[in-house]
């Protein structure tokens, strides 16, 4: 996605109820593992989602975990060193 200033892509999401993300890298963006924790959609089904976390270069660092009726969510780092949360229904 075009930018004055920095990297920028919009993440593949369901425009038609718009819900979808974006990426960003530039000067003064440092990785975290400390930072807020953002909660992305994994799919219909986590384990979906989380078996391909590690081949990809990341980490599970909190596995498929239930939270009753809200579903399930799971915990990773991505392969920049970002802490980033999944959460599905299944």
């Amino acid at each position: 996605m075009p930018h004055p200033s920095y990297k920028y892509g919009i993440l593949p999401g369901d425009m038609k109820n718009g819900v979808t993300g974006g990426i960003v890298e530039g000067e003064g963006f440092e990785p975290s593992m400390t930072g807020a924790l953002i909660y992305l959609n994994g799919g219909d089904d986590l384990s979906v989602s989380l078996s391909k976390v590690e081949a990809a270069g990341g980490k599970i660092l909190l596995p498929k975990t239930s939270i009753g009726p809200n579903g399930f969510m799971a915990h990773i780092a991505d392969t920049e060193g970002n802490k980033i949360a999944l959460h599905s229904m299944k």
